[in-house]
Formats: C-alpha cells, structure tokens, sequence
C-alpha cells in the first residue's frame, strides 16, 4: 500500500460575514476534493491540543502522527533539523524572522515576502555584525530563519522559560507588548535592537524602499528549543518515506522521523510555488517508497494577510495543481491510499492561527465510503466524526486494513468510553 498526505496548511476557517456565513473553503471551487469526498471518508479532528499554542510547529506534528505533548521541541529545533544544524549543551536555537517594524507596529511579519536571495544577504550582514555576541544566524527561506545563541550571562533553562511571541500573532498590532519577556527577555531585547541598527540602512532595505516594498527593519526571536529527538517512521510503521515542502519545518519533522528530504527548485512557500515540480517529486518517490507527505503553504500565507480572495485562490490552485494530479495517479495505481487536511485554521478574521476541529478526507483501498458530497468544515460537522487526538488519525490511517466510519469515531477515547459506558448501563 502507498500513502499520500496532501496538507494544505491553514486552509480552515471561521464562518465569514463577508461570504454570507461561509467559510473560504466552502466558497472555493474544489471538484478534486470533493471527488475525494464522494468516494471517501469526510470527518473533523484537532490537530491543536487545547492546552498548546495553535500552529503549524503542532498540527504538523500531528499531522505526521506525533503526538504533541511528548514529542514537541520547540518550533526552532525542528527546523534546525532540517539545517543540519548540531547544539552544544549551551546553547539554544530561535526561530529569527525578518520582520518589518514601522510606527510602533508590526506591519510585516514577513518583510513583505522578501527573497531569499536578498535574506541572504542581510543574514550574512547579520553574522558580521553579532561575531562577538555568541549568535550565530542561519539563513532558511524567505523571511523565515534561525538564530544559535550562547548562554552567556544566562543559563539554558533562562531562554527555554522567556515568553517569545510569534510574530504573526501580532500582523497589524503594537509589537512593543509582546518584545520577549521573561528571565531572558532584556537580553534578546538587546539582540533585537541591535539588529535594527544593522539593518536599517542595509543596502537591500534602501532597494526594497525604493521598488515601494516593505524593508526588513529587524529580527524577532521566538519558538525557542534545544535539539529535537524523535521515534522515525520506520521503527514506528515500517514504512520509508519522503518530504516534500517549501519550508524548514515541515522538513525538520521530516528529518527527524528519518524520512527522504526533497528540495524542488521553485518551491516559495506561497502563491508562486513550484506546485507543479513538487507534485512531480511526490509521484516519483511513491514509485519507490511507501509514504510521502507533501505540504502547501499558500493558504496559510494568504489568510495571515488577513485576503480573503487570495485565501480562496490558494485553495482553489492547492485542488487544481496538487489534488488533481495526485487523485489521477493514485486511481491508475490502485494501491494508493490519500489523506487530505489542514495543519490548524488559520482565521481571516484575525489574521492568525486559532484552536478547533478541521475537515479531513481520507480515500482509498479499505477505505469505506462516507456520506459526503463536498469536502468542507460544514461536510466535516455533518459527518459526526470527530477525532480529538488528532495525532491518532494518520497512524490509523496508515496501519488499518479497513477503514470506517466508526473506526475513525473510536479513536476518540472520549466518544468511545460514552458509547460503551452507554451499551453496559
């Protein structure tokens, strides 16, 4: 059997005033997805523990079929993974974006999607000038990057306990409330600081001005860790895999659960991606493995801008450019099992990530068939699946022979302790 997630990162949402009490998935045009749904399985989970902050770090986590709350390093370890990078017992790695900080505001968490080509450049402007502060910077994708720090006049468990904010929980909103606090906080306050000095009249940021694009004023420090330590998959399920996403995180997991990394050339993590190169490396490695997890980031993106038709576009380009092309070549091998989801919702109506169950649609061989017409939130609800652990449903997924209805409503330990509580009284 060959397994295929396709995540479409944040594509979940609240009902919206603005498209008549709909979601933007609900107004998108998604025949592939629904044509998953009408021969599948429909159903909600949570990706999102209640007690963890909601974000791609855990839903992808649990996406993979980790469970969070034992396996969950902090947000930077995971995309250190990724970069290869080694932490001594002093020191601790930061997520470091390239932020935009204009009139006490945090006005792009993103530098207005700068390149990687020009992050590059600042990264590297960065290290010259943080030589002989025991911060190193490593350079990732677009805006998004790391940062080693030393612990110099603090212990480790100093930075582990200060309270860092991820940027785009604050898009459009005073930033200076949620500057780092905590035993640590004045020291990566300075850090901060600092780098706007160097940053500020950079050569890259007098270009971006004057092309009337957003410069990147400073870093901004948060999802901080140590190295990260996961059981892999094929001690897990047996199974080898590959990854396939435009952004470290994801393949940070990846690497961690000892599956195949895939860099395509093109991939921008938003609404310009190479989709058609990613779907490309995720049919040729399920040639020769067994599993492959291939991630979009775009409708993340796209509703941290707070664009509700740009939300929509990402879907409908995730259905047409991804979903597509994958349903196609799983029909013709006939041995191909597809898992459809979102990492967490990401609310148009505050521009970031937020708690709550979100649709999933599974297809495939012993996959039995459902009662949905549409893939959707509203599908999801009336499904009356609803899997609270959601780091339970991909693993089922991938070591069940048949898959049904009520399986999937007994991997919620809740649901199944009502229902048998109810048959014994």
């Amino acid at each position: 059997m060959k397994f295929l997630v396709l995540c479409g990162d944040g594509m979940a949402d609240f009902p919206l005033a603005e498209l008549g009490g709909k979601t933007p998935l609900e107004m998108s045009n998604t025949p592939a997805m629904d044509a998953v749904a009408q021969t599948g399985i429909v159903g909600l989970f949570c990706p999102i523990p209640e007690d963890l902050s909601p974000g791609s770090d855990i839903g992808n986590l649990s996406l993979f079929g980790y469970d969070p709350h034992t396996t969950y390093p902090g947000r930077a370890p995971l995309e250190a993974a990724r970069q290869g990078i080694s932490l001594r017992s002093d020191q601790v790695v930061f997520r470091c974006n390239l932020v935009t900080l204009q009139d006490g505001v945090m006005a792009s968490f993103t530098s207005g999607h700068i390149s990687t080509e020009q992050a590059r450049v600042l990264i590297n402007a960065l290290n010259e000038a943080f030589a002989s502060d025991g911060v190193q910077f490593h350079c990732g994708v677009s805006y998004r990057h790391l940062a080693v720090v030393s612990a110099r006049d603090c212990t480790i468990d100093a930075f582990l306990n200060t309270k860092c904010t991820p940027p785009h929980d604050i898009s459009d909103k005073p930033y200076a409330p949620h500057l780092p606090q905590g035993p640590a906080g004045a020291g990566l306050q300075r850090l901060m600081e600092k780098s706007r000095g160097v940053l500020s009249t950079h050569p890259v940021n007098e270009e971006r001005r004057r092309a009337g694009l957003p410069p990147a004023t400073s870093i901004w420090l948060w999802g901080q860790g140590k190295s990260a330590e996961m059981e892999s998959y094929q001690q897990r399920f047996g199974l080898t895999g590959t990854v396939i996403s435009a952004v470290d995180l994801v393949k940070g997991i990846g690497v961690c659960a000892g599956l195949n990394i895939v860099d395509v050339p093109g991939a921008t993590g938003y609404l310009d991606t190479n989709y058609a190169g990613k779907v490309e490396a995720a049919l040729a490695a399920l040639e020769t493995q067994d599993f492959v997890y291939l991630h979009v980031e775009a409708p993340d993106e796209t509703a941290h801008e707070g664009r509700i038709d740009l939300k929509i576009k990402a879907i409908e380009q995730f259905d047409r450019h991804v979903v597509t092309p994958c349903l196609e070549y799983a029909r013709r091998r006939g041995d191909c099992r597809i898992f459809i989801a979102p990492d967490h919702i990401t609310a148009i109506s505050t521009k970031t990530h937020a708690h709550g169950p979100v649709p999933f649609v599974a297809w495939g061989p012993g996959v039995d068939l459902g009662c949905s017409c549409v893939y959707s939130e509203s599908a999801g609800r009336a499904s009356g699946i609803l899997v609270r652990q959601g780091h339970r449903l991909v693993p089922h997924l991938l070591t069940t022979a048949h898959v049904t209805v009520d399986s999937l409503r007994f991997l919620d330990d809740s649901y199944a302790s009502a229902v048998n509580l109810c048959a014994s009284s």
